[in-house]
């Protein structure tokens, strides 16, 4: 991108904003941010009054050159107890607080009553048949998360080792599809008059 993605311009503030203060809109109760290379750079763009420290928390990934899973292992390590289900969001998937809930709603019918065997433990968006982000996960998966490496595709392989786990949340918007890699992956200026870039 030539800039971190967590500064990127989304909906008239820095992504990582948008993302934050989506979540903290949502039923999600806690909200952990990990940071690593670029954390002194970012953390002024947490630092929103409403936005307490009971519910936003930083956690500094020790080594942020090791790839996606070790942030995710950092965020895992630091909560204090295991938590009845996690979101894993990346900062250049954006997400609306709308989705979040919707994903919430659909775990908490699967995960209530009935037999606890049969459960399926992984919820993720779908558009058009592909799957989408975030992917929400059960407690029960906690150790299995924390054990991710680059090497074996990271989440990607938790998600797709048992099929039969996956519970899929039909979503209207493409927006589930988007990934910032590249400038091209933005959306035009308002009133530019351009198309939507695919996703």
């Amino acid at each position: 991108m030539g800039s971190p993605k967590a500064l990127l311009p989304w909906r008239d503030r820095p992504l990582i904003s948008h993302q934050v203060g989506q979540i903290v809109a949502s039923r999600v109760s806690e909200c952990v941010v990990v940071l690593g290379r670029e954390a002194e750079r970012l953390t002024p763009h947490l630092a929103i009054p409403q936005w307490s420290a009971a519910r936003v928390r930083i956690v500094i990934n020790p080594l942020p050159e090791s790839g996606r899973c070790s942030s995710v292992i950092a965020g895992l390590s630091s909560l204090p107890e295991r938590p009845d289900a996690v979101f894993v969001i990346s900062v250049d998937q954006p997400v609306e607080r709308r989705l979040l809930d919707a994903l919430l709603q659909a775990a908490a019918r699967e995960w209530e009553g009935g037999d606890a065997g049969s459960r399926r433990t992984i919820v993720v968006p779908s558009h058009a048949g592909r799957r989408g982000h975030p992917p929400l996960f059960h407690g029960s998966l906690m150790a299995e998360l924390g054990s991710i490496v680059e090497e074996s595709q990271g989440l990607k392989a938790v998600v797709r080792r048992r099929p039969e786990r996956v519970l899929e949340l039909p979503w209207e918007s493409p927006d589930v599809l988007l990934d910032l890699n590249t400038p091209d992956d933005l959306p035009p200026p308002p009133g530019s008059g351009q198309a939507h870039p695919r996703r």
